[in-house]
């Protein structure tokens, strides 16, 4: 272990206590995001994709910079897998899933074996060495020079310290400052001690462990799958499939299904008014999610279709023309889910579960087009599973990043300012997080009486759970600034609500009627 790997080692364990075990928000975790890379500039780069790298390391900054506006769990977990994605493209592997998995399932024994392994080195009193180890190129000299490597730093640092305090102990006004900052050190140390838990050691064990495993993992890392996923065949291999048929009719059959269907899915929900009464959880909502799911089995079975001895049928050609003509009707059925889904927010507003939705159909028609790449590439399994995994996972970053409430609710504010009322009531019931409220101080001038102060109480509400928040105990990683500047937003029109800021009773009914108003919406 070289100095600068131990210094850094040292300097990760000390930011994990500070800003992970100590921390009481969110602020700390986006710190020790931020700062991350930097704990690997200790070794050298092996890999032969930098920008993969550089990449990594803006997706960290984007965390950082989300925990510190607004923090969730889910962000957090996006930032530890990115760091153990950036120790394996730093050796020069790429980060997939399965291998990433692997990886983080072994780097604690990695970090155990890099600190306590010993290699003995080869000496010409040892008799095993000495018959299986060349010595003609063997310098004393300079084995002498290399051995002391400690001393290349002790030796200087001690001498500063003995003469250094020799002049310090003869200038008594420099004595006299020097004694004072020794005491404010030692004085915040004692209360560092007086403040560990008894779980402190171990976690900071733990995280030097992990660093370790993290900067030098044992290589070559682990790989789940062949590395080469292009598959190519002899034309002596060619050999008809016994399901060739099967595979065939089934994907003629299909391509009629599914015209059929799309022809009635285009006819009813397709820019159209819908009755009063319309079941739009059920058309929409349900609905969608049934689609969603023939999407994904439509997925699979073109996986399953070209494989195995399929691939090695000479009429394969007639099978790739039908399967793009139901390709072409798999991202019609996807636009008609991305529909339902925007028939169902026009219909009442959007919430963070329809966010969830348009989220949750997008990856699958990437894993479908996946599927078309795989099929035009001539690629085999592993490949299509590793790049679904990865586009599974990206999408969860990025929805990680994602501002669902503010987005959501500067939708919803945005129908009702303009006299359309329903999605008032995703307002109403729905918990909202405090970027979300931004949009919703649009609504206290709206038209509606019930709608109108319904939001001001909310608003007073909100700015005294804010409050009653950052009067107990502050420690800076709390700080949020997305809540941090609504406060100030409130405290500025406070005057609009300042009659529900006192009363207790007609803030919570001024609540209760906006909701049970607003229900005949939902």
């Amino acid at each position: 272990m070289q100095w600068r790997e131990l210094i850094a080692l040292s300097v990760w364990t000390l930011l994990a206590d500070l800003l992970i075990f100590r921390t009481i928000g969110f602020s700390g975790p986006a710190l020790f995001f931020a700062l991350a890379p930097l704990f690997f500039l200790a070794r050298e780069f092996a890999g032969q994709k930098p920008w993969i790298a550089m990449i990594i390391v803006a997706l960290l900054w984007l965390i950082a910079a989300r925990l510190s506006w607004a923090g969730s769990g889910l962000t957090v977990a996006a930032g530890v897998a990115l760091i153990f994605a950036l120790a394996m493209v730093m050796c020069g592997c790429l980060p997939m899933e399965l291998d990433g998995i692997a990886y983080a399932a072994r780097v604690l024994i990695d970090g155990l074996i890099w600190i306590f392994g010993r290699r003995l080195p080869p000496t010409i009193g040892n008799a095993a060495a000495s018959d299986t180890t060349d010595h003609s190129n063997f310098d004393p000299q300079r084995q002498a020079i290399r051995t002391p490597q400690a001393a290349n730093w002790l030796l200087p640092f001690a001498a500063v310290l003995v003469f250094g305090g020799i002049f310090v102990l003869a200038n008594p006004n420099l004595l006299d400052w020097v004694s004072r900052k020794f005491t404010r050190f030692a004085d915040r140390m004692w209360f560092w001690i007086e403040g560990m838990s008894i779980w402190e050691i171990p976690f900071c064990l733990l995280a030097f462990v992990l660093g370790a495993g993290l900067l030098r993992p044992l290589l070559p890392m682990p790989r789940i799958g062949p590395a080469d996923t292009r598959l190519s065949f002899d034309p002596a291999e060619m050999r008809p499939a016994r399901l060739f048929a099967a595979y065939r009719n089934t994907l003629i059959t299909l391509i009629v299904l599914f015209a059929v269907y799309l022809v009635f899915e285009f006819q009813t929900l397709w820019r159209r008014d819908f009755p009063p009464g319309f079941y739009y959880a059920g058309y929409a909502h349900q609905g969608a999610a049934w689609l969603t799911l023939a999407l994904a089995l439509a997925t699979g079975l073109l996986s399953l279709v070209f494989s195995g001895s399929m691939l090695r049928d000479a009429r394969l050609i007639w099978v790739r023309r039908l399967t793009w003509i139901w390709s072409l009707q798999n991202f019609l059925l996807a636009a008609a889910v991305y529909n339902r889904l925007l028939i169902y927010v026009g219909y009442n507003g959007m919430t963070r579960l329809r966010t969830v939705g348009f989220f949750g159909i997008t990856v699958v028609v990437v894993g479908f087009v996946l599927v078309l790449f795989k099929i035009v590439g001539n690629r085999g399994f592993w490949w299509l599973i590793r790049g679904q995994l990865l586009a599974l996972a990206l999408t969860v970053i990025v929805y990680s990043l994602f501002p669902v409430d503010y987005v959501a609710h500067r939708y919803n504010a945005a129908q009702v300012r303009r006299g359309y009322l329903h999605p008032s009531v995703m307002i109403a019931v729905k918990p909202i997080d405090d970027e979300g409220v931004f949009p919703v101080l649009g609504l206290t001038s709206v038209n509606d009486p019930i709608i109108r102060e319904g939001v001001l109480a909310l608003l007073a509400q909100r700015q005294l759970e804010i409050e009653a928040k950052s009067a107990g105990d502050w420690h800076w990683t709390k700080f949020q600034a997305s809540t941090d500047l609504l406060y100030d937003r409130l405290w500025k029109h406070q005057s609009r609500w300042t009659g529900y800021l006192d009363g207790t009773a007609d803030r919570q009914a001024a609540i209760k009627s906006f909701q049970n108003y607003a229900m005949q919406w939902y």
